[in-house]
């Protein structure tokens, strides 16, 4: 019985989570990547590629990308990441929510050295873009 119960909450948190993060997203002062065309890029580009894990992390915590080149950030997720299916880069205006496994993307340019923060719609996976 009590896995039963265990069970039951284990389900009722994930709903809430998963509740949490769609409410964020939608009060996002954001534009959405999946409604906005990726513009294309002619010249140099820098590919990123970012995967949220259902081990609570992302694949990739740091990132270095060099100023003044655009930036191709390719999302995605293992389907289980939770809060992690959700990537935002404030300083950048990035928020992407890959739907169904596929990747979302989304292309700026960092005009300036220093390190950017990016995170899930929870705060709980972290990582940092260093700009050089």
């Amino acid at each position: 019985m009590n896995n039963v119960v265990f069970g039951l909450v284990v389900v009722l948190l994930v709903g809430v989570g998963v509740g949490f993060a769609a409410l964020v997203m939608a009060n996002s002062p954001f534009p959405d990547s999946q409604t906005t065309p990726v513009p294309d890029v002619t010249g140099p580009v820098q590919d990123v590629y970012i995967k949220a894990l259902s081990t609570g992390f992302y694949d990739k915590q740091e990132v270095t990308v060099k100023k003044g080149i655009p930036v191709r950030l390719h999302f995605s997720t293992d389907g289980r990441a939770g809060c992690g299916s959700v990537l935002f880069m404030e300083q950048f205006g990035v928020r992407l929510a890959p739907l169904n496994g596929q990747e979302a993307v989304a292309v700026f340019t960092p005009m300036e050295a220093g390190t950017f923060a990016y995170r899930c719609s929870m705060n709980m996976f972290r990582g940092k873009l260093v700009v050089e």
